[in-house]
């Protein structure tokens, strides 16, 4: 259990027993909150978000990969805060998330990722990550004429 469904179940649980003992208005407001609170219990709070990653494109801020249990990502869609993720383990995703992240250390990118509407994510190296090309080296001017 994640400490956001712990301390919410907690919460219950020692309000639960207040109102057993109290008044039926104050078992009604137990109830009230106890669902108001509810919503709470998907909040990270330093895990991983107990849902997918809604269909679209995100760019790859970290990722740990678990052999045979989970594939951790720290995502950012561009338009809301970065979210933590835990991706179901599958060989294909773990490679294809290896095989982006190696080419995007090479080139200096970043990498990116497309959560399909099926629920598979796609993983991909993306641009050069803001790196200036290397400039050549200009061929000097010759000064002063040949005779």
């Amino acid at each position: 259990m994640t400490a956001a469904i712990t301390l919410w179940l907690t919460f219950v649980l020692a309000a639960g027993t207040i109102a057993w003992f109290g008044t039926k208005r104050q078992a009604l407001c137990l109830v009230v909150v106890a669902i108001a609170a509810a919503p709470a219990t998907l909040l990270p709070l330093g895990h991983p978000a107990i849902t997918a990653p809604p269909p679209g494109h995100y760019t790859v801020l970290g990722a740990r990969i678990d052999v045979n249990e989970a594939i951790y990502v720290l995502l950012d869609s561009g338009s809301a805060p970065p979210r933590y993720y835990r991706l179901p383990y599958s060989a294909g995703t773990a490679n294809g998330l290896q095989s982006a992240l190696d080419v995007a250390e090479a080139n200096g990118g970043a990498v990116g990722m497309r959560q399909g509407e099926a629920g598979s994510p796609g993983f991909a190296e993306e641009g050069s990550g803001g790196r200036e090309e290397p400039k050549l080296a200009e061929p000097q001017a010759i000064i002063g004429g040949v005779q």
